[in-house]
């Protein structure tokens, strides 16, 4: 998506979400709605292209959503608009701060909405969680909005954290079991499968949980800064 469309879906009042179909955007309004559709309906065409998939509009109360498919982006046709019913309804989710989503990123994202196992991608240059899926937000006890902001360093004990970093500078993929904060209030036994990837030049590492966490005492030294 381009960086126009991005800032205006940050706004109050917007939300996008990413599942098997493809992307969904919640307007505030269906004149809002009409005004996305109207301005980008070609940017919102080539990013259904990018994800072979769909981008829908709907709103409070909608009924017919505005829907842009891949061959869109080609013959730029006129809005077609579709019922809802024809579609399963939006069951998975993945929450991100990010603002630009280039297209192996956008991959990454529709993987992680479609998975059942909690998934988190944290940046590495800054050590910021900026995405999480659904499960995650429910194995962490904790609101999209708080963990996509979260800088993970505070829940890791610092030689766990220094031996992640050497692993990962060795391994582009491994399973690895830690103990690890969920929240401020709870650590636990974590088994993770930890993945490298780069886009654009900044380095990611995705982190997949493959067990339920088991709690323990929370060590003396957690939640360090």
């Amino acid at each position: 998506m381009s960086a126009s469309v991005l800032r205006l879906l940050n706004q109050p009042g917007w939300n996008c979400k990413l599942s098997r179909e493809g992307v969904s955007i919640f307007a505030p309004t269906k004149q809002d709605a009409i005004h996305l559709a109207q301005d980008y309906g070609y940017t919102l065409s080539e990013t259904a292209a990018k994800i072979k998939g769909k981008v829908r509009i709907g709103w409070k109360g909608c009924k017919q959503p505005i829907e842009f498919y891949e061959w869109m982006a080609s013959q730029k046709p006129s809005i077609p608009v579709e019922t809802a019913d024809r579609f399963l309804p939006v069951e998975n989710a993945v929450f991100c701060s990010q603002l630009r989503f280039p297209t192996e990123f956008l991959r990454r994202m529709v993987a992680a909405a479609e998975s059942e196992r909690p998934v988190s991608i944290v940046r590495l240059d800054n050590q910021k969680q900026i995405l999480i899926n659904k499960p995650m937000s429910e194995m962490l006890e904790t609101s999209p909005e708080i963990a996509t902001q979260r800088v993970m360093t505070r829940f890791w004990l610092p030689e766990d954290l220094a031996e992640l970093e050497q692993r990962l500078r060795n391994e582009s993929r491994f399973t690895w079991t830690y103990s690890g904060g969920l929240n401020e209030q709870t650590w636990a036994i974590l088994t993770t499968e930890f993945e490298t990837f780069e886009i654009e030049g900044i380095w990611y590492r995705q982190g997949k949980s493959l067990a339920t966490p088991q709690p323990v005492p929370i060590p003396p030294r957690a939640f360090a800064a």
